[in-house]
């Protein structure tokens, strides 16, 4: 019983430190990439006259993205830190000699660190993603910037369905798609109608598209030798055959990592088999995003399998580790997207190397120091 009650003490003490040094470290990091976003963005603000008012709302948009990015490094020095105090203070010496092994003390470590991996994916899909798009929506109508949104010479395939649309202009503050065609075919490729509208407008509710003076032309059969073009002539016409989400209509449409998942690995297999080129990049940015949640399980992770020997200046000794093995997993980071990006290695590997980089690192640097 008592040695049940001290367990749940020293995993009480193990997460509470660890947690309160992480989040405190985790929301200065997240102001400091807020003030760099602020700068970056501070002469597009003022020469549009943007109040300063404004201005940081805008700002406090990037702050679910900034808290993310910061959440695996931080979480990284504070369980570097805490583990550093133990052996420094020869605590780990009294719990060892209680009878409670290492394993036990990094455990509750290793359980904070799955639920924090649970939360990053979560609060990633729900919160950072929707605020990241309303930021930039905000910001091109405050700089009255949508062009970079909006598309030309449309033409996309949604073949296993068994139709093709075609747009000359999709707006993407409108979300309207202008001068539309639509062709709707057999598996073997008869053409079964074809629908051509002025324009064809979003309904976000319905999730479908409404087309606008309408002209719909159905062959019809009269005999063996001969057939003829059924003409109907429509104002408006809700269309149930065009499933596309505008988000697929837009330029720049490789920001997939801000689409939903659902859409995104849609859109992904459809590049798949039209643009290997392409396909390499969208495939890098979407995996990034599902496998980025993992940052905190493995830098936590690479933080207790090292080996810690500091006595004197414990922060500073842990800040400088710390820094090390950041620097090292994004330059690692850094060639790998550049080779998925290139199709030299598959888009998944792109983000799981600098993982695998980092865990073997760490345990070849805990292996040599054990050694000394």
């Amino acid at each position: 019983m008592k040695a049940g009650r001290g367990t749940w003490v020293l995993t009480r003490y193990t997460l509470s430190s660890i947690f309160k040094i992480g989040l405190a470290t985790t929301l200065l990091a997240s102001l400091i990439l807020m003030g760099v976003d602020l700068f970056a963005n501070l002469d597009t603000y003022m020469n549009h006259g943007v109040a300063f008012p404004q201005a940081l709302s805008l700002t406090s948009l990037y702050f679910p993205e900034a808290f993310l990015l910061a959440l695996g490094p931080a979480f990284l020095f504070a369980v570097t830190y805490h583990l550093s105090m133990l052996h420094a203070n020869n605590e780990i010496m009294s719990i060892m000699n209680s009878g409670v092994s290492f394993s036990k003390v990094i455990r509750p470590i290793i359980v904070l660190a799955v639920l924090l991996t649970a939360f990053h994916f979560g609060f990633n899909e729900k919160v950072a993603i929707p605020s990241s798009n309303r930021k930039e929506v905000l910001t091109e109508q405050i700089t009255n910037n949508n062009s970079a949104s909006n598309n030309n010479n449309i033409a996309m395939s949604e073949m296993q369905n068994g139709y093709m649309v075609y747009a000359s202009v999709y707006s993407d503050k409108d979300q309207t798609l202008y001068d539309v065609s639509l062709l709707e075919s057999t598996d073997d490729g008869k053409l079964i109608r074809r629908t051509d509208a002025y324009k064809a407008v979003y309904d976000n509710e319905k999730g479908l598209w409404t087309f606008y003076d309408v002209y719909v032309y159905e062959p019809t059969k009269i005999d063996d030798s001969a057939s003829d073009i059924k003409i109907k002539v429509l104002s408006v016409q809700t269309n149930e055959v065009l499933k596309l989400e505008p988000q697929l209509f837009r330029s720049g449409t490789n920001e997939i990592s801000k689409m939903s998942l659902d859409l995104g690995k849609t859109y992904l297999n459809r590049m798949k088999g039209l643009n290997q080129e392409e396909y390499a990049k969208l495939g890098t940015e979407y995996y990034k995003r599902i496998f980025s949640c993992l940052s905190p399980l493995i830098m936590m992770i690479i933080a207790c399998s090292m080996n810690y020997r500091f006595k004197k200046n414990v922060l500073f000794l842990s800040l400088i580790i710390s820094i090390c093995l950041i620097v090292v997993y994004y330059v690692v980071q850094i060639m790998t997207m550049m080779m998925a990006n290139q199709g030299v290695i598959a888009p998944q590997l792109g983000t799981l190397i600098p993982f695998a980089v980092m865990l073997l690192v760490s345990f070849l640097m805990g292996a040599f120091l054990r050694r000394q």
